[in-house]
């Protein structure tokens, strides 16, 4: 990794060591921590393919996490920040086991959809090195997770699920913090111009997914419209973010659209 934060004493290095110790003591079992003696309950508005679909990319989502995690582990030095990584992978694998086994009782998983799948595959190749890779993932990725689950949760709320969410929003919510507070400072270090680039490819990133999304899931003009406007509000939600850890459009351009 380009940047060390813990050679430099002081509040980020101390905040990772305090994360890491939450991670430590935040495992969880996805046996014996769930209540599996329960069986999915659908609402009657939602059919099984449909939340079979949606709980899926989830599935996905995490098992391409766990991937970059176990790319970055090899990368960063020993140190709070690795063992940061370390409990995200086994955080995320067992959030793949569980999200499977709930759709196991559901038919099995389905196939990833194809702008998700092609966005993942981009974020794994971004610029700025594993830099990149790290912006798309702990705040991308896992903040559209955090999403999703909350309109699953309102939308499908199924008792099974919204344990296994609840459980998983938890973890879910520490990478975030690992992935703002290490960023951060690694990202000042680059120049300005490259930070910009960086946004920019973010930026396309989402779209070209999003746009895939939008295009691929519906014909009613009607549900296109809810599907846009849910779609506008993450990028809002995922902008907000970036500019938290420094990566913004270059000054007088604005954010393309």
């Amino acid at each position: 990794m380009e940047h060390s934060i813990e050679s430099e004493p002081g509040e980020a290095a101390q905040r990772l060591l305090r994360l890491a110790a939450n991670g430590r003591a935040g495992q969880w079992s996805a046996t014996q921590d769930i209540d599996w003696r329960r069986d999915p309950r659908l609402p009657i508005w939602v059919t099984r393919d449909q939340a079979r679909f949606a709980i899926s990319q989830l599935y996905h989502g995490e098992m391409a996490t766990a991937g970059m995690c176990r790319k970055l582990l090899s990368e960063l030095e020993a140190g709070a920040a690795r063992d940061c990584m370390a409990f995200q992978l086994a955080d995320e694998m067992r959030h793949a086991e569980v999200y499977g086994r709930y759709l196991d009782r559901l038919g099995g998983i389905a196939p990833m959809e194809g702008g998700l799948e092609s966005a993942l595959e981009a974020a794994a190749e971004g610029p700025a090195g594993t830099l990149g890779a790290m912006v798309a993932f702990n705040v991308v990725v896992e903040g559209e997770v955090l999403r999703l689950q909350d309109t699953l949760v309102e939308f499908l709320p199924c008792p099974l699920l919204k344990q296994i969410n609840r459980l998983i929003a938890r973890d879910e919510a520490r990478h975030v913090a690992f992935g703002r507070i290490y960023l951060t400072q690694a990202l000042a270090a680059l120049p300005p111009e490259d930070r910009s680039r960086l946004y920019d490819w973010v930026h396309a990133l989402w779209h070209e997914a999003s746009g895939s999304t939008l295009a691929r899931r519906s014909r009613n003009p009607a549900v296109r419209s809810v599907l846009r406007k849910w779609l506008g509000k993450g990028w809002r939600h995922h902008q907000a973010a970036l500019d938290r850890i420094g990566l913004k459009p270059a000054p007088g351009r604005g954010s393309p659209e």
